[in-house]
């Protein structure tokens, strides 16, 4: 063992005999005795190489303070999760940490997922971006893996408007349609569409449709309106309702701030009626 190098004796070779113990022998959960211990061949991943791997991937310098490089988000990966994990990063900044789990994916085969989130102006133009450049391909790179593209996909999401549940039940500062109408949909169904595509599905009060069921919303951001018989669910609606359920063999959601027709008789026609806050339309 001494021959081969597993034993030793200190840097200066006059310590006690030490096993020799490598990183690849080491055995899944064990702890590491030495968080940021590197092998004397290979040079520790630093803020500067940060810097250049930002400029491979895009080509061209990236103003962006204080990046990490992926080496070492991937060094600290592989201590604290395993090849299944998700991998939450509050502050994405230059998006290393879906660099770094996309390379261990490529490296073992494994199935890590990333949740990044970025506040900042930047968050599509480098942070976003980035992802979709190591996913497709960074044809300057040295790396083999990087060049041909690490594989893998993502959804880029952002926040819309704020949306204030206490204003709402007050009566102030009153959302808009769209943004009520995503809300409800998320509430009442962990469904996720784009605003953009309800402005023209406002027909009727019917602003979302799935294979089974038609979605529909009375409503208009005016306290006076709310309290008014155009934000109720009237009999004359029911009626249009029904006949569209009979005809397509569909079931109907409906969010209003009333109705003047019974539950009873609604579930008869395949009708679910859900009541916007009372405090909502009192104050009109």
């Amino acid at each position: 063992m001494i021959a081969t190098g597993d034993i030793i004796f200190g840097l200066d070779g006059l310590g006690p005999p030490k096993r020799k113990r490598f990183q690849r022998d080491a055995r899944q959960g064990l702890t590491w005795p030495t968080v940021w211990e590197t092998d004397k061949h290979e040079s520790f991943p630093t803020n500067r190489d940060a810097t250049i791997e930002l400029k491979l991937v895009f080509g061209e310098v990236v103003n962006f303070d204080t990046p990490k490089p992926s080496r070492l988000i991937e060094r600290i990966l592989r201590m604290a999760a395993g090849p299944d994990s998700i991998v939450l990063d509050s502050f994405a900044g230059s998006g290393t940490t879906a660099h770094a789990v996309l390379s261990l994916n490529r490296q073992d085969g494994g199935n890590r997922r990333f949740i990044l989130v970025e506040c900042e102006d930047y968050a599509d133009s480098i942070t976003a971006e980035r992802v979709r450049r190591v996913i497709s391909g960074v044809p300057a790179a040295k790396d083999q893996a990087l060049r041909e593209g690490l594989g893998g996909s993502f959804t880029y999401c952002t926040l819309g408007e704020p949306f204030d549940a206490e204003s709402l039940l007050k009566g102030e500062a009153l959302p808009d349609f769209e943004t009520l109408a995503c809300y409800l949909l998320h509430t009442a169904a962990g469904v996720s569409i784009d605003r953009a595509a309800l402005r023209t599905a406002r027909n009727d009060g019917r602003f979302y449709q799935t294979e089974t069921a038609d979605y529909y919303l009375y409503y208009e951001a005016d306290v006076e309106w709310l309290g008014s018989q155009e934000a109720m669910l009237t009999e004359q609606r029911v009626q249009q309702i029904a006949a569209r359920n009979e005809a397509e063999g569909r079931q109907a959601v409906v969010f209003g701030a009333g109705k003047y027709v019974s539950q009873r008789e609604l579930t008869e026609r395949r009708i679910t009626f859900c009541q916007l806050p009372y405090e909502l339309y009192r104050t009109g």
